[in-house]
Order: C-alpha cells, then sequence, then structure tokens
C-alpha cells in the first residue's frame, strides 16, 4: 500500500463506518419526515438571513458614513430619505433587527424541530435495544457485562443522537453556508475570495490526516468506560460479600486501576481534539489576516470600499466557521461512532434462539417431557450433559440430583429453551421444543430458582408478575397456598407494600415463598425447581417445603435439590453424573440397581435417618 494510501485508510474507514450507522438506522427516520421537513425549512431560511445580516453594516459604514451614493436597485431609499443620513441610518438599523430577528426565529424552528426528532430517536433506539436484550439468549447475556450493557443503553444512546442528527444538520448548514457565502464573495471580489479560500486545502488534509486517530481513542475510551460501569455494577451488587472478607481494599484497587486506564484513555482522545482545534484556529487566523492585508490595500488604493472589507470579513467568519464546526462534529461523530457500533453489537448480534421453520403456538401442555439423546456443552468440544435419555409422563415429579457440575442446572436451562442442544431432541407432548413457539411454550411453565429474585415494585406485582392478568383474589390465593400470606399482611401495607431492590427487607424463607406464590398463580402445568430451598434453616425450609407441594400437585415437575429429604418426595429420581444418566428410576429402585445412587446416599446419610426418623 502507498504512503498517500495509507494516510487516507482511517478516513475511508470512518465513512464506512458512519455509512452503516446510517443504513441501520434509517428506518427510523421515516416517521419524522414532516417534522424534518419544517426542520431544514427553517435551515434554508436562515442560511438566507445569514447571509444578508451584514448588508445594513457595509450600508451604513459605505453610505451613511462615508456618503457614498447608493446602489442603483436602492436609488428610491435615498429619494425617499432626501438623502438625509439619520433617516438612512434609522431605516438600516431597522433593517438588521428585522433580519436578526428573522434569524432567531428560522434558527429556532429548525434546532427545537431538530432536538425533538433527536429525543424520539434516542427513545425509539433504547426501547429497540431493551426489547432486543430480552430476547438476546443466556450466552450472550454469560459473555457481556451487565454493566456494560447499561452503558450501552443510557450512555451510548445519548450520544448516537450525534451522528443522526449532529453530522446530517451540520453537513446541511454548513455546506449550504460554504456554498452561498463562497459564490456571492467571488462576485464581490474574485481576489479576495481566493485568499480566503487558500486556507481551506491544508484544514481538508489535516482532518483527514487525525480522523482515524481520533476515532480509533474514542473508541477506546468508550470501551473503558464499559469496563469501569461493569466493575461498579459487580461491586454494588456483591456489597454484602466484600464487606464479610474484608475485600474493601482489594476493590478499590482493581476500580482505581480500571478508572485510571479509563482516565488515560479519555486524555489521549481530548489531547488530539483539542490539538486538532488549535491547528484549525491557526489556519483560520493566517487565512483572515491576509484577507485584511489585501483588502486594506485594496482599499487604499480605492480598488475596495471599506464596507466591502467589512463584508469580506464578516463572511469570513461564516464560511471559517463552517469549516471548523465540520472539523469538531467530526471529533464528536468519532465517538459517536464508537458508541453506535457498540449500539449494532447488540442489535445486530444473532445470538437468538431461532424459532424452527413452521413453528407454531405450543397448544395448552399435558406435561409428558422426553429427552431424546440431548448433548449439550456451552463450550465446542467441551459438553456438559452427554447423550442424555429419560422420559416424564404427565403430573409426575422428577428430583435431578448429582454432584456439583453434573449438568443438573444446565438440563433446566435446556427444558426452559434457554439454549438449545448440540444433538439429541427435548419434546413436550411428543413435540420438539424447536417447533414451538418459544413465548407460548415458556408461558405454560412456572419457574422457581435458587436465588429468589424480586423487584422493586409492591407484594402484589411481584406475585402477579406469573400471570400479568390475576386478580386480587388469585393473588391471595396463591400466596396463602404458599404459606406467604400471614407475614404480608403483617407488612406495614400488606400486599402494597413496596418490596426494596432485591428483596433486602425480607428473610430468604419469605423471599423464597413470595416466589412460589408467582409460580403458584401462572397455573402452569409444567414447574421446574431449581434449589428452591437452598441456604433455609430448617424451619423455614419446612415451611418452603410444604409450599413446594401446593405448587407442583397434579403437574410434571422437575425439582433439582441437595436433600434426601427432598428426593423422597419425588416420584422418580433422575441421577446424573459427569453430564450422564447414571440412573432414573424410584429411590427404592436406584438403591437396589444403582451403585451410584447408594453412593451418594452415603453422603446424604443424615438426611436419609431425618426422612425415615
Amino acid at each position: 500500500m502507498s504512503a498517500k494510501a495509507a494516510k487516507g485508510a482511517p478516513e475511508r474507514l470512518d465513512q464506512r463506518r458512519l455509512l452503516r450507522l446510517y443504513r441501520a438506522f434509517a428506518p427510523l427516520y421515516r416517521p419524522h419526515t414532516r417534522a424534518l421537513a419544517w426542520s431544514f425549512t427553517g435551515l434554508g431560511l436562515s442560511t438566507i438571513t445569514t447571509l444578508l445580516l451584514p448588508w445594513p453594516l457595509k450600508m451604513v459604514l459605505d453610505h451613511v458614513v462615508l456618503h457614498r451614493a447608493l446602489p442603483a436597485p436602492l436609488g428610491w431609499l435615498s429619494r425617499w430619505s432626501d438623502g438625509d443620513p439619520l433617516t438612512l441610518l434609522l431605516v438600516f438599523s431597522a433593517g438588521y433587527l428585522g433580519l436578526r430577528l428573522l434569524d432567531s426565529l428560522f434558527t429556532y424552528v429548525h434546532r427545537v424541530g431538530l432536538m425533538v426528532v433527536a429525543q424520539k430517536l434516542a427513545t425509539e433506539i433504547r426501547e429497540r435495544l431493551f426489547a432486543k436484550l430480552q430476547r438476546l439468549s443466556l450466552s450472550f447475556h454469560g459473555g457481556t457485562r451487565a454493566g456494560d450493557l447499561v452503558l450501552r443503553l443510557l450512555s451510548d444512546v445519548s450520544d448516537i443522537k450525534i451522528v443522526l442528527i449532529e453530522v446530517p444538520q451540520t453537513a446541511a448548514l454548513q455546506v449550504g453556508l460554504l456554498a452561498t457565502h463562497a459564490t456571492l464573495m467571488f462576485l464581490l471580489d474574485w481576489r479576495l475570495a481566493l485568499i480566503a479560500f487558500a486556507a481551506v486545502p491544508p484544514m481538508v488534509l489535516y482532518n483527514r490526516r487525525v480522523g482515524g486517530n481520533i476515532q480509533a481513542a474514542a473508541k477506546e475510551r468508550r470501551s473503558k468506560e464499559g469496563e469501569v460501569a461493569s466493575l461498579v455494577s459487580e461491586n454494588v451488587t456483591a456489597m454484602a460479600l466484600v464487606q464479610a472478607y474484608g475485600r474493601e481494599d482489594l476493590l478499590h484497587q482493581r476500580f482505581q486501576s480500571e478508572n485510571r486506564a479509563s482516565l488515560a484513555s479519555g486524555l489521549k482522545a481530548m489531547k488530539l481534539s483539542k490539538s486538532f482545534k488549535r491547528v484549525s484556529d491557526l489556519l483560520v487566523a493566517t487565512g483572515t489576516g491576509a484577507v485584511l492585508w489585501l483588502g486594506g490595500r485594496l482599499a487604499l488604493r480605492h480598488e475596495l470600499s471599506p464596507g466591502t472589507i467589512v463584508l469580506f470579513v464578516a463572511y469570513l467568519r461564516n464560511v471559517y466557521n463552517p469549516i471548523d464546526k465540520i472539523s469538531q462534529t467530526i471529533l464528536d461523530a468519532a465517538g459517536a461512532t464508537a458508541s453506535g457500533e457498540r449500539l449494532l453489537e447488540v442489535l445486530e448480534s444473532e445470538m437468538v434462539l431461532p424459532e424452527g421453520e413452521g413453528a407454531v403456538e405450543a397448544p395448552p401442555l399435558e406435561g409428558r417431557v422426553e429427552f431424546d439423546g440431548v448433548t449439550f456443552g456451552y463450550r465446542s468440544g467441551e459438553p456438559v450433559l452427554r447423550d442424555v435419555r429419560f422420559a416424564v409422563e404427565p403430573g409426575e415429579t422428577i428430583a435431578v440430583i448429582g454432584h456439583n457440575g453434573a449438568g443438573k442446572s444446565t438440563l433446566l436451562s435446556l427444558l426452559l429453551r434457554f439454549y438449545d442442544p448440540q444433538s439429541g431432541h427435548i419434546r413436550i407432548d411428543g413435540r420438539d421444543l424447536r417447533d414451538l413457539k418459544i413465548d407460548s411454550m415458556r408461558r405454560q411453565i412456572a419457574v422457581v430458582m435458587q436465588e429468589s429474585r424480586l423487584f422493586q415494585k409492591s407484594v402484589r406485582e411481584n406475585i402477579r408478575f406469573g400471570k400479568l392478568g390475576a386478580t386480587d383474589a388469585e393473588v391471595e390465593r396463591a400466596a396463602r397456598l404458599a404459606q406467604a400470606h400471614e407475614f404480608i399482611i403483617a407488612m406495614p401495607q400488606g400486599y402494597d407494600t413496596l418490596i426494596r431492590e432485591g428483596g433486602e427487607s425480607l428473610s430468604g424463607g419469605e423471599r423464597q415463598r413470595i416466589n412460589i406464590a408467582r409460580a403458584i398463580v401462572r397455573e402452569a402445568r409444567l414447574v421446574i425447581l431449581d434449589e428452591p430451598s437452598t441456604a433455609l434453616d430448617a424451619r423455614t425450609e419446612a415451611a418452603v417445603r410444604s409450599a413446594m407441594r401446593e405448587l407442583t400437585r397434579g403437574r410434571t415437575t422437575f425439582l433439582v435439590a441437595h436433600s434426601a429429604a427432598t428426593w423422597r418426595e419425588a416420584d422418580r429420581i433422575l441421577l446424573l453424573e459427569q453430564g450422564r444418566v447414571a440412573g432414573f428410576g424410584t429411590h427404592e429402585e436406584l438403591e437396589r440397581t444403582c451403585a451410584a445412587y447408594r453412593e451418594l446416599i452415603g453422603a446424604h446419610a443424615d438426611d436419609v435417618r431425618e426422612v425415615r426418623a
């Protein structure tokens, strides 16, 4: 590659990236075409008034102060005023004021229209991004930091307005100003115009030279900011653990390191930006000084009126300002383009579980579940489940057991279709999950996870999350069955009590029973329980277990548990060992036929004695 091509590469790369963003977000403009039309009409009229604004100053200097004759088209003003300078001064002053008022009005129409569209576009993009995040598979979320996603949803969406609104409007405004002013300046005096525009090529060349470096620095800065946001999010959510282990200093050092790395990348981008601005200012000053020098010489030789010099200097500001503004917009667009690409990484992500061709709405489930030769791994070549085969009849409760890492939670994730198996089939009522629309299938499954996740809403709304149309009576019935009603009505506002973020105002057992009430109100035929009684004391566990019986009665249930007391309540037990089915049957059957099960029972001897007692 030639040196010339190498220097031009960053700029061409910028253009391709920018065009890619416009193509991706172009459909969002369509609902706002009328507002954009009004805005750009205001822009055109504002350009005309900006072109006319310096003329009253020229008229005052040439024809009021220096008493020169008015141009022929304005000769009627001389006759109307009887040549009185004060009358002409009043007319030109009023003309200037009128032009300034019109310019303010047209600029207001232009800018307000654009800002309204910008806010609406940002809102629509944020909504699309949030909706896409809901659809992306857990493979995506598992590989992306939560804090970085929050930064994309808030800060990056705000920055994209620069690309979608600022860049087009700046290009239209400044190109319009350049074209009109350049034309008039060449008509007034071609010599001054050539001097004025001599500074433009160096500005453009410098722009091309450093534009790519500024964009790279801006993208690095945004990436570092995402890492800082992720670290803050991680630290805040794990604050109890951090303080319990006395690791405040360690986390502070980690934050300090990431924060200073973010500072370094931000300073690098800022220095590039400011050096770019200083070079631009120097070229503008050089061009203005050259015009003043040549214009002054022409005026001294009476080849140019003083008013024309004033007009030229005013126009120079309107010529160089656009170039300077375009340069600054390029700097802003560099960072905004990086933000836009981060948004497209999410919006264009294909890490969404596809529905099979011709997928249909899931009919009311009966609850027969079959795993047929299912193999799955989170990473290629590292299977977590291997050739898993078993079948469950409607209404059965299956305890899924095994050592840590055996694949228990993974099996439940596949049943919820958070992931698809690499081979084999999972069927519900004889239909492969991939032949059913995901939402219609999941609506018929109730889930209680080990982590009792509650939202910062009222108790009633948290329970109703399981069934949005549930009546107050249905919510209360579910709470009673979950043995949660008594402690709920003891709260300050009962069912309308606001739960603090994460449910920190409740005990673990209370949070879990609200979760079970949420699952009960769903009235699903298929229930998934992933270690719902882990880390609870014996009394609380007994209450939760009683609530679970109400939830699972007559429903097909998959229950992951470490307690032998819980296993014994299941109809059958599925034992997983290193991702394979080591045993499947009742407690008595496995105790007779499965050595791995007897070994596991031995490790839970206290639980077994408790059950037998």
